[in-house]
């Protein structure tokens, strides 16, 4: 097998980056003396990589586990600029270990084939989906795209097809616009211009219809075709599942899952028995940057607002975009519980049907929210359709929240608006995908 140049020199660009985290980063302090050491030797451009082989891995590895450690650790009380090193660190460590097999398979010191590409490729999705890939996302992107283009290009790509939610959209048209445990509807306006949002409308819910018709994600890019979606990621991929229903339960868990599998999965009738299977809260455009091709990103992000009586704690999102965008990819009955999240929030139906509860911030005492891990989220089944069992199990639920609490079915195209601290649940009645703007 022909010697892969472009990994080759991909590696030397690895190896000038690793050097540079000693040289130019303040933040170097948080390396213990180790790392420091299997930097400086992974860096070095003369060193050849047919030999000590094993004792390069072992540095990866190592590099590898001990940048992890510090972002779990540190990403719940740290701020971002805390992260910049064992972000960047991680994800070159994982770039390199993945251009290594691709180099030693050229050379007969690594067998595995179609395996060996696909570990590869799951690796630097892994960097992505853990750090964001920030400084070296463009990088993270091209080493993926270099390995599918030359060892696992896609087969006999299909025209597009949406087929399948057609026919579950036909079979859940009973879905009520109003729940029982919501004695209001959300307003539905107009889109306001830029101005009248800020001045008028940024403080209370609402909905726009057919806010996102010329998309291409509901047009010549259909979100809702496997065929499209499949070829969007292409072969080798992997992306966090949430596996279970509903995660307050202890059954519920995460996983990294092929992306065809999932899509595979999740477009098939599934089985009763098995369980749910929900792509929720995750960068996904940021995974596939052809995605963001699709969309639009709403202008009401951009309105640089302010706290309210009602929330005075709101601070957007620390990046440097002040904007989180994360996708919503799951089967019919995928469930969201009741609960809040601390920014302004542009909700786009693009799939599939999908009911929402909704009630202000002022009900947080009466939302029965669940304990020590999960403070933001209710206890209380909100979509509920026998309501005299909630009264008698929720009380206080029932007489202070019911009354002022609102709901609303998103149809494709649809966006919903939500203030930070408003509480929300959600419930796919199809097979269903958004995508969120918290600013």
């Amino acid at each position: 097998m022909a010697m892969p140049e472009w990994a080759l020199q991909s590696i030397q660009n690895v190896r000038i980056e690793l050097l540079e985290i000693t040289q130019e980063r303040t933040e170097a302090d948080i390396l213990d003396n180790k790392s420091q050491a299997l930097i400086t030797e992974l860096a070095d451009t003369q060193l050849n990589i047919s030999e000590q082989t094993s004792r390069t891995y072992e540095a990866l590895e190592y590099l590898m586990t001990t940048s992890e450690r510090a972002i779990l650790n540190r990403s719940g009380t740290s701020g971002p600029m805390d992260l910049h090193v064992p972000h960047e660190l991680f994800q070159l460590a994982s770039m390199y270990m993945s251009l290594l097999d691709i180099v030693l398979h050229a050379m007969g010191e690594r067998s595995g084939d179609e395996v060996l590409f696909k570990n590869a490729i799951a690796r630097l999705d892994r960097a992505i989906i853990l750090t964001g890939g920030d400084r070296y996302a463009d990088f993270l992107q091209d080493t993926i795209e270099g390995v599918q283009n030359r060892y696992l290009p896609l087969d006999n790509v299909q025209a597009f097809s949406t087929v399948a939610i057609s026919q579950a959209t036909e079979s859940s048209l009973s879905s009520p616009a109003t729940l029982p445990l919501a004695s209001n509807p959300i307003p539905s306006i107009p889109a306001p211009s830029l101005s009248s949002f800020q001045r008028k409308h940024s403080r209370h819910p609402f909905v726009i219809k057919a806010y996102a018709s010329d998309w291409p994600a509901l047009t010549n890019h259909p979100w809702g075709s496997p065929e499209y979606l499949r070829q969007v990621g292409g072969r080798g991929r992997v992306v966090p599942v949430e596996i279970g229903s509903d995660y307050r339960t202890s059954e519920w868990t995460q996983e990294l899952m092929d992306w065809e599998e999932f899509l595979d999965k999740i477009f098939k009738p599934a089985e009763s028995s098995q369980p749910k299977l929900y792509l929720a809260q995750h960068s996904l455009l940021r995974q596939f940057p052809s995605l963001q091709r699709d969309m639009e990103i709403p202008p009401y992000v951009y309105s640089a607002l302010d706290s309210s009586d009602d929330w005075v704690t709101y601070r957007p999102p620390m990046n440097d975009e002040r904007l989180v965008i994360n996708a919503w990819l799951g089967p019919q009955n995928t469930m969201s519980p009741a609960h809040f999240d601390p920014y302004f929030n542009c909700f786009v139906q693009v799939v599939g049907r999908k009911t929402v509860w909704i009630a202000p911030p002022s009900v947080a005492d009466f939302m029965y929210a669940s304990g020590e891990n999960v403070k933001n989220t209710s206890q209380v089944d909100v979509f509920a359709e026998d309501t005299a069992s909630a009264t008698r199990e929720w009380p206080e639920f029932a007489r202070r929240v019911v009354p002022q609490a609102m709901s609303v079915v998103l149809e494709p195209e649809d966006m919903l608006f939500l203030p930070p601290g408003w509480w929300h649940a959600m419930r796919s009645e199809e097979l269903s995908f958004s995508v969120s703007f918290w600013f």
